[in-house]
């Protein structure tokens, strides 16, 4: 079975599932998740799902990438999660797979690719269980790979805060350096979906989220799996603007309130 899938996707795999057992479980601050429900949404290839499954809970992943669910699917045995192509935007794509409320959601490094982030939360919220929580993480709109240039194959292309050209000039340079058109679409499409800390915080107020905590990453927790570096917070995160240009990943734990 894994055989049929790129190291690349095994790499990733693993990652989501040791973020669940060395970072996330903790961030939480669950103690037992025997028989709660958990949603991830964006799942990829299920690592993290298949992580809570092993501590007992009840999991389902909603994914919207055709290579991805479908590395999620030989990547796990069938039928031991959830597993289903949704649109988060859109209820009518996933009514009928989603009819239970969920104790947790998770949505990591997703959101900054959605452009209609007022509804995707919106539907989040729906779908939680009064008291449930929410764990999102995303790379605000500012940082140094807010772009997600660090998936650009060439190294000149990998550059911190190169998204921060303007657009011609960005277009231009990664052409230059022969990056593929489909490449450079998502690319721009980041560009331009991305959000920033404070934008995140009026948005969460809005929806009605109490915010359980705020955390701002110089170096991330996904790290230490990836480059074998030491997790930093933020040193300058009580400043403004070294908040959103140092902070590499924000990380939110996010509560549906009870009334």
């Amino acid at each position: 079975m894994a055989d049929q899938v790129s190291d690349r996707c095994l790499r990733c795999y693993r990652e989501q599932q040791w973020y669940g057992e060395n970072f996330l479980f903790d961030f939480i601050g669950d103690t037992d998740v025997s028989g709660k429900r958990i949603l991830e949404i964006g799942c990829a290839e299920a690592g993290l799902l298949k992580f809570y499954q092993n501590k007992g809970a009840i999991c389902s992943g909603l994914e919207l990438s055709d290579v991805r669910f479908n590395n999620a699917l030989l990547l796990n045995e069938p039928n031991s999660l959830h597993l289903f192509q949704a649109n988060i935007c859109e209820p009518d794509t996933y009514s009928n797979e989603l009819i239970e409320k969920y104790d947790t959601i998770v949505i990591r490094d997703v959101i900054e690719h959605i452009d209609d982030k007022q509804t995707a939360l919106t539907n989040i919220f729906n779908l939680l269980k009064p008291g449930g929580k929410l764990f999102m993480s995303f790379p605000p709109k500012y940082c140094a790979y807010a772009g997600h240039q660090q998936t650009i194959p060439k190294f000149i292309g990998k550059l911190p805060y190169l998204h921060a050209l303007p657009n011609i000039l960005y277009k231009g340079y990664m052409r230059l350096i022969g990056v593929a058109d489909q490449k450079i679409n998502y690319l721009m499409s980041t560009k331009k979906t991305r959000i920033s800390i404070h934008q995140m915080r009026k948005l969460v107020k809005l929806i009605g989220f109490n915010v359980i905590k705020e955390s701002n990453w110089f170096l991330r927790p996904t790290y230490a799996f990836r480059f074998g570096l030491p997790k930093m917070k933020n040193p300058f995160s009580w400043l403004p603007i070294l908040d959103e240009v140092f902070s590499n990943g924000v990380l939110y734990l996010l509560e549906r309130p009870e009334n």
